[in-house]
């Protein structure tokens, strides 16, 4: 009756445990997306959504690491052979690539230190003794030495089959981990290159509007000639010449700061290639004359498959939901073999002829703990519900950054075409204004007044055209790099002559 009893009582707790695997994970990530960006070519959104069981489809279909890791070289539209160096050191050579390479191998050990658990257990330990023992008997006696030798050997195995697949669980948990931390590896090594491409533009930007100052230092030097030639034959007056130096010195003035940003975005170039000195960056183009249409931007769920930072909050809600997995068997009875082997022996030769060994099943459950492992089933649902939440933040900043972009980039465009604009038409009047001076109908400080505006808004221009890059960088940027065309370099040419000096 005993045993019977026993074995109803295993029985009803196997059942009961059983009956905690039913219930399955409710993980529902549903994200409405519109058809289209807001300004694409037919703005007609149709809704769109992603499934309730999206987390669920494909678990196992796992991203090519070399695939992850090589993204395109979205770059080389910019058609610059230095920038092409330049980002292919850094992505060899970057500090913080390294320091996430790292971690990316330590996801990878991780999955092999979960894949230990599939196999059985093997141990072994040897050791040997020798044991003196001195013995006096009587105080008029002498001393007894006796001694001995022991050699001791052991040999154990065990193993726990994954009868609830908690051990796949963690498997499969740690595979997804591991490929969130090829996605993160992947979304730096992209970043990287856009903070590199973005500071290369910077560099030229400056050096572009070095290249201006130049010309209109050289452009007041030669007023200032014929100003000194017009006092000498009574045509202007000190005041005029005074106020021309004046002009010549306030520009003279925006050098030193052009050339200090110049040489602190190198030094951030350098570091961002992974170097320790500025030596070796050397940079021919000097800016940038048109743009092309902007590539085709595809449709808000096009960013899911993307965007590195999209898969790396999807890797890690699938990863979350797996722990759940695991967190239901642990509630479950676990099973082990054991297996053991002892040799015991005075003497080495006869160690292994001397042996006890012994072989055991066993089962073990919890009965009672609290509720702690039902507790850990709901702290970590509410896990995969944050990761939820953090899946969806991330798709609705990306749609958003997309947006930005777009907007950013068609007033940025506005922006520069009413600064040409003014130009042209400061221009227009600094040549009036020169002929009235010439012609004794206007003071020399109205020339300069125009001549001040003509200079400020070519230099302007010149650091709003490299916007219009940079902004062009930010789309694909939220594009996830994805159909990068559409600006040409002018390499050492200077700008169009609607943008540059007379």
């Amino acid at each position: 009756m005993r045993r019977i009893f026993f074995v109803m009582l295993a029985g009803m707790l196997i059942f009961s445990g059983c009956k905690t695997t039913e219930t399955q994970t409710d993980v529902s990530v549903s994200i409405p997306l519109s058809g289209q960006f807001s300004m694409s070519a037919e703005n007609k959104p149709s809704p769109g959504e992603l499934p309730d069981d999206f987390p669920r489809k494909s678990i196992d279909k796992r991203q090519d690491t070399d695939t992850v890791l090589n993204p395109e070289p979205w770059w080389q539209f910019l058609g610059s052979d230095d920038l092409d160096h330049l980002i292919e050191q850094a992505l060899v050579l970057n500090f913080d690539l390294k320091t996430l390479d790292a971690r990316l191998a330590q996801a990878r050990a991780t999955i092999s230190k979960t894949d230990a658990a599939f196999f059985p257990l093997l141990d072994f330990s040897f050791g040997g003794q020798k044991k003196h023992t001195r013995i006096k008997t009587s105080s008029g006696s002498s001393p007894r030495t006796d001694g001995s030798h022991s050699w001791d050997g052991s040999l154990s195995g065990s193993y726990s089959p994954d009868v609830w697949g908690e051990y796949d669980a963690d498997k499969k948990a740690a595979l997804m981990s591991h490929d969130a931390a090829a996605q993160d590896l992947s979304a730096f090594r992209f970043e990287l290159t856009v903070n590199i491409v973005q500071t290369w533009v910077d560099i030229i930007a400056a050096r572009h509007k070095k290249q201006i100052l130049h010309e209109q230092i050289k452009t007041n030097d030669t007023v200032l000639k014929l100003l000194k030639l017009r006092f000498r034959n009574g045509k202007a007056t000190a005041l005029d010449i005074s106020q021309q130096q004046e002009a010549i010195a306030e520009v003279n003035a925006q050098l030193p700061l052009l050339e200090k940003q110049e040489q602190v975005l190198i030094h951030a170039l350098a570091l961002l290639s992974g170097k320790t000195t500025a030596d070796g960056i050397q940079l021919k183009t000097v800016a940038f004359d048109q743009f092309s249409p902007l590539p085709d931007i595809g449709i808000p769920s096009d960013l899911l498959k993307n965007r590195s930072d999209i898969q790396a909050a999807r890797m890690r809600l699938l990863s979350a939901t797996w722990d759940i997995k695991a967190a239901k068997a642990d509630l479950l009875p676990s099973f082990s073999l054991t297996a053991r082997a002892l040799f015991s022996s005075g003497k080495l030769d006869l160690l292994f002829q001397n042996w006890v060994a012994t072989l055991a099943a066993s089962i073990a459950g919890p009965l009672f703990d609290g509720g702690q492992r039902h507790a850990e089933i709901e702290r970590v649902k509410a896990v995969v519900q944050e990761k939820v939440n953090l899946y969806a933040a991330v798709v609705a900043r990306a749609v958003f950054e997309v947006e930005d972009s777009l907007i950013s980039i068609q007033k940025q465009d506005q922006y520069v075409r009413l600064l040409e604009q003014e130009l042209a038409i400061a221009r227009v009047a600094l040549r009036d204004a020169l002929v009235q001076y010439q012609n004794g109908k206007s003071s020399y400080l109205n020339y300069l007044t125009a001549q001040a505006g003509v200079q400020r808004l070519e230099r302007q221009l010149a650091g709003e055209q490299s916007s219009c890059v940079k902004e062009r960088i930010g789309l694909y940027k939220s594009l996830g790099g994805k159909g990068a065309s559409g600006i040409h370099p002018s390499g050492n040419r200077p700008v169009a002559s609607d943008g540059g000096v007379e």
